[in-house]
């Protein structure tokens, strides 16, 4: 390790890889690029400070480099990110007050360029809103072909419209889906108390897999991911409430129970495994409620845990 690489020396890029706010296949394969934005939340804000979080705690993993070098996940028995390259492609700029149109044209705009480019996109969000105008940005960069979509939350996010609102963050799979931007949907970590906007029955009726959270953690990660046919191109989105609170406070709804670390790695490593991962945000991280940054490591954590496999050979 280099003096340059140490936690709390220079700026704290992603890993303290290279800045690059419009990277190409020749800079990296790994595009990580933040939208602070919570907005859309309707209970307690602070998930905009999500991204420069997630940012400073990833200096902790600066030892690995980032840069192509491969490391040893021994409890997974594996070498991973071996010769994967990481950017930081920098925030999608969202002005206060901006309107929920201008929102979503800026962050459909960064996530395809950074598709066009070659690169797997990982956003840090924000609040869950985030997620529909990443999912519209890359069925736009697929020319209109939709995907599967796969979920890690404590929220089902169905809800037609919330005070009067299309666009919360408790609406963008409703969107998603009725928009034809997916074409299947798998929920893991789905608990707690529903009411009938929750639409449960309305996701399972257009084909919803719903795994409740208890009963997931008792699930073998293969038979959780058998319905999803191999190959398939599935996007990843994880809301970091699907963790136990007890191990990620830092969130603007909590909720009790939840996957431990290694149930969470352990689906999404079957994920990876399962089928072809197109790209991944982690959301609703709100460092206000946990000065520890235990919930911001876990997130890091699981990102690069996901990108370890998806790029494994």
């Amino acid at each position: 390790m280099t003096f340059s690489e140490l936690p709390f020396n220079g700026i704290a890029t992603f890993l303290k890889c290279p800045y690059v706010t419009g990277p190409t296949t020749a800079d990296g394969d790994v595009a990580v690029f933040g939208i602070p934005m919570d907005a859309a939340t309707v209970a307690r804000s602070g998930a905009r400070h999500g991204p420069r979080a997630l940012r400073e705690v990833s200096t902790w993993y600066a030892y690995i480099g980032g840069r192509g070098e491969a490391s040893y996940d021994g409890e997974a028995q594996a070498t991973v990110l071996d010769g994967v390259r990481f950017v930081d492609a920098g925030d999608v700029s969202i002005p206060p007050l901006t309107s929920v149109e201008d929102y979503h044209a800026v962050v459909i705009e960064k996530v395809r360029a950074i598709l066009a480019a070659g690169l797997f996109p990982l956003a840090m969000g924000g609040d869950h809103s985030v997620t529909y105008p990443l999912l519209k940005g890359v069925h736009q960069a697929r020319g209109g072909k939709p995907f599967h979509l796969v979920q890690f939350d404590t929220h089902m996010d169905y809800w037609d419209e919330e005070i009067g609102q299309k666009y919360s963050h408790a609406s963008p799979i409703i969107r998603s889906h009725e928009q034809g931007l997916i074409d299947g949907l798998t929920q893991y970590g789905i608990r707690g108390l529903h009411n009938v906007s929750d639409n449960i029955e309305l996701a399972q009726s257009r084909g919803a897999h719903v795994f409740w959270c208890e009963a997931a953690a008792g699930t073998p990660p293969d038979e959780l991911v058998a319905h999803i046919a191999p190959g398939t191109d599935v996007y990843i989105t994880f809301d970091i409430d699907a963790l136990d609170p007890a191990i990620a406070p830092g969130t603007g709804t909590p909720e009790p129970g939840g996957f431990t670390y290694y149930e969470a790695k352990a689906i999404l490593r079957a994920v990876a495994a399962r089928a072809n991962v197109i790209g991944m945000d982690m959301v609703e991280v709100s460092p206000p409620f946990d000065p520890s940054q235990l919930t911001s490591v876990h997130a890091v954590r699981l990102m690069l845990d996901t990108v370890g496999a998806v790029f494994a050979e």
